[in-house]
């Protein structure tokens, strides 16, 4: 099945460019740390209201552990690392300025298991560790922030139609001799301390070497159309003969490699969300045709059922893995989500309830957040008010960039009668979508109706000022 190209390509290249159209870089010693994290929050607020952002908890959760568990290595940093996922059928990764690092759907389809992902989420971690977006500026005296910027929504977007590839391209053109210059002095360092990072964290560095060996493959196969990936990091056979060498150099991990369960669910989760809900359900139907016995393929089907509105068969093809494999939290869970979607809370709540009990699959933690989340939905429907708020506040607090708890925050405050709490968690909601009218109106109700004194007044307050302000 071929790859669709990502339609918002274009629409990103020009947000950003509107946005950050003349602005230069006013010195030529590259940025500042501070420079560079209100740089890169910019861009990531831009790239933010496009909506290609997922806010799936469980890839977005996976992806989290794996990155922080190579931080744990890393020593002392400048940045507050954040970890995002995209949803994108392009094999892409990349970072941005102040240590905002984004995989796509794409390239967690691609890859083969968890010690891949470490592998590339270790490389970009370096690159930002050692500056090199700062340097590359440095390098450049002058640099257009709307020509760089650009280039980034290209990185992501790569395929993004005529319209995205002109103006990416425009902006690449402009920066060739940049560009080059950064590929053939920073690649090899990034290379190098991301096996330090690997090895010491317990991750197989030949997950990275593998998974450049794959892009490699991969560019050979797709001709002109390269994948990001392998355009912004090079898997030339140099290359990949230097990272051999360096792993037979680089001290052994002596104990059990980590790992997060079969990542087999990660890909499928991942794959669902990439596709057009039939194409999903006709890969899916083939895959269990041939093999009725495939639990994965079973539960792919009932994600892709889901998506595409038929909750009764999606219900129908959960159950039937979970007969095939009984106590398996993930299908637990998503049947579960599937019952809450149709309407049928009880059986919901049973199943979501039931899946906190159990062992956590492909990544996932004791308390696995979208089961909150939806459990927390579920108690809402029945009114249940305190076990609702208890979970969802487990959420926010564990998630703080997942708007959508916001909402049912400021919803169940609201049936309360909670005017203050509820305009509260409104204004944040509408903060996080990036909606700054809405948020400012919100916010103002929250500080005239929040007692004096109350944390979440004082919140509602430097919100309210730093939104007049024009900061989001």
């Amino acid at each position: 099945m071929g790859r669709r190209p990502v339609a918002h390509a274009c629409i990103l290249s020009i947000l950003i460019l509107t946005f950050l159209s003349g602005t230069v870089i006013p010195k030529a010693h590259g940025l500042t740390t501070e420079e560079e994290k209100n740089l890169g929050k910019q861009v990531f607020s831009e790239i933010e209201k496009t909506g290609i952002i997922l806010n799936d908890l469980f890839l977005v959760g996976f992806v989290e552990k794996v990155g922080r568990a190579l931080l744990a290595e890393v020593g002392s940093t400048p940045f507050e690392f954040r970890f995002y996922v995209v949803n994108s059928q392009e094999p892409n990764a990349f970072a941005i300025p102040g240590g905002y690092i984004f995989v796509t759907t794409g390239l967690l389809v691609i890859a083969d298991n968890e010690q891949e992902i470490a592998g590339v989420l270790s490389h970009e971690i370096a690159h930002v560790t050692m500056r090199h977006i700062s340097h590359l500026i440095d390098r450049s005296k002058r640099i257009n922030l709307a020509s760089m910027v650009a280039m980034i929504a290209g990185m992501l977007l790569a395929g993004g139609g005529k319209g995205g590839d002109a103006i990416a391209a425009t902006a690449l053109a402009a920066q060739q001799a940049l560009i080059l210059k950064y590929t053939r002095e920073n690649e090899t360092d990034a290379d190098q301390n991301s096996l330090h990072y690997l090895t010491k964290a317990g991750y197989d560095p030949n997950g990275l070497l593998s998974f450049m060996k794959k892009m490699s493959r991969y560019g050979m196969v797709a001709g002109p159309k390269v994948p990001t990936y392998l355009s912004t990091h090079p898997a030339t056979d140099d290359r990949i003969a230097l990272m051999e060498n360096l792993i037979q150099t680089e001290p052994k991990y002596t104990g059990a490699l980590k790992t997060r369960g079969n990542y087999k669910w990660i890909q499928t989760v991942a794959f669902v969300h990439e596709r057009d809900p039939l194409p999903a359900v006709t890969q899916f139907e083939s895959l269990v045709k041939n093999d009725p016995e495939d639990v994965i393929a079973l539960f792919g089907l009932g994600l892709a059922y889901r998506k595409n509105g038929r909750l009764d068969k999606s219900i129908e093809a959960f159950q039937k893995a979970l007969s095939k494999s009984p106590g398996e939290s993930e299908i637990v869970k998503e049947l579960g989500v599937s019952y809450f979607l149709a309407g049928k809370v009880d059986p919901a709540i049973d199943c979501l309830e039931s899946s906190l009990s159990l062992p956590p699959v492909g990544g996932g933690q004791k308390e696995d957040l979208m089961t909150l989340y939806y459990l927390g939905r579920a108690y809402q429907e029945k009114a249940d008010f305190p076990k609702a708020l208890n979970l969802l506040q487990k959420v926010r607090r564990e998630a703080p960039d997942f708007a959508d708890v916001y909402l049912r925050l400021g919803s169940i405050y609201g049936r309360m009668g909670n005017k203050g709490l509820s305009h509260f968690y409104f204004g944040s909601y509408f903060k996080l979508r990036g909606d700054r009218n809405s948020a400012l109106l919100h916010f103002r109700t929250a500080v005239e109706a929040l007692d004096r004194g109350s944390p979440e007044r004082a919140e509602a307050q430097r919100e309210l000022n730093g939104l007049s302000q024009g900061k989001m």
